[in-house]
């Protein structure tokens, strides 16, 4: 089953701003004041979201090379609904399927919550060497953990980026 909706943006659209203007225009004055000052907060902790972005990025390059693949992606007007056909019909029924917008946030949420297990699983490996490099014993270096945690990562990969 194919659905058709709006197309998500990596920023604050013009469509997204064109909709809370006409969201609006049914208000009084103060309404509309109050409005505004949302739409600008909105606006402005997106802002504040991608810098803090940005310098995480700075000082990871895999974050950044995650980052730059998701921007890249892009996403077609309509999705393939999979859910098993009763489910299906209960949703039309129920007016319950996702929007377009929906359905690539969750998309776009799911590879994030791999990137970081992967950098987190990097980061773990990281410190384990860090951790038996201090040891000093080379001859009872445990790599166990270590290739344990970089095969988790690049599951958490081969999982999230297919």
């Amino acid at each position: 089953m194919r659905c058709r909706q709006a197309q998500l943006t990596t920023s604050i659209s013009s469509a997204n701003k064109d909709q809370y203007q006409m969201n609006r225009n049914g208000l009084n004055v103060g309404d509309k004041v109050i409005a505004m000052w949302n739409q600008a907060d909105v606006e402005r902790q997106w802002g504040m979201l991608q810098y803090a972005e940005s310098k995480r990025e700075e000082g990871n390059e895999m974050r950044a090379a995650f980052n730059f693949y998701a921007s890249q992606l892009s996403f077609a007007d309509e999705y393939v609904l999979t859910a098993p056909k009763d489910k299906r019909k209960e949703m039309i029924r129920n007016d319950a399927l996702p929007s377009i917008t929906a359905v690539i946030a969750s998309d776009l949420d799911r590879r994030d919550l791999y990137r970081n297990q992967f950098l987190t699983a990097i980061d773990d490996a990281v410190a384990e060497v860090a951790y038996q490099v201090r040891l000093k014993q080379p001859e009872e270096v445990d790599v166990t953990d270590v290739v344990n945690l970089v095969n988790e990562a690049m599951r958490r990969v081969r999982i999230g980026f297919r």
